[in-house]
């Protein structure tokens, strides 16, 4: 994983995915699933494909906030949502507002040096990206959580029919 040396910022690679991307075949998701306990294995299987992104997002981070980044009036950090997930955010330099319209400005802006713009580019390339994989993964999570509730009741209403 070597820097870009137009840019400084070191893009995610294959590399980075290699063992995420054992861990975490898509070969477990299309099945026919018959029991809660299969399901709970996908919800878990997802959880911790998520949390092995987590290094990868602070990397992603440290690498944004080298030189030319971090001359610009933009922070690039984590945003945590409810879903318990971590997705990488633009911040204003006070911290307190989306930094999107500051990005847009930024990235469109011809007085910004041309380093930096490449740079911008290759953060948001990555951003874009790594938040969609959280989402899929977040998404994951959810339906898995819920066929499992589903599952439940069925399988109680089930159990009435049976004892009654």
């Amino acid at each position: 994983m070597m820097n870009n040396p137009i840019t400084g910022y070191q893009s995610l690679a294959d590399e980075d995915y290699k063992m995420l991307a054992y861990v975490s075949s898509l070969k477990g998701l299309l099945k026919p699933f018959k029991s809660k306990g299969e399901l709970e294995l996908l919800e878990s299987n997802a959880q911790s494909v998520r949390e092995m992104m987590e290094p990868l997002m602070q990397r992603l981070i440290q690498s944004a906030r080298r030189y030319p980044v971090r001359q610009l009036p933009l922070i690039f950090t984590i945003g945590p949502a409810p879903s318990g997930a971590n997705f990488l955010r633009w911040r204003n330099q006070q911290n307190n507002k989306s930094g999107t319209p500051a990005f847009c400005n930024l990235i469109g802006d011809p007085k910004i040096p041309q380093r930096a713009r490449d740079a911008l580019l290759e953060i948001e390339r990555d951003r874009i990206v790594f938040n969609m994989q959280m989402s899929v993964l977040t998404f994951i999570i959810r339906q898995a959580r819920e066929c499992q509730e589903k599952m439940e009741q069925a399988e109680m209403l089930y159990q009435g029919q049976q004892n009654s």
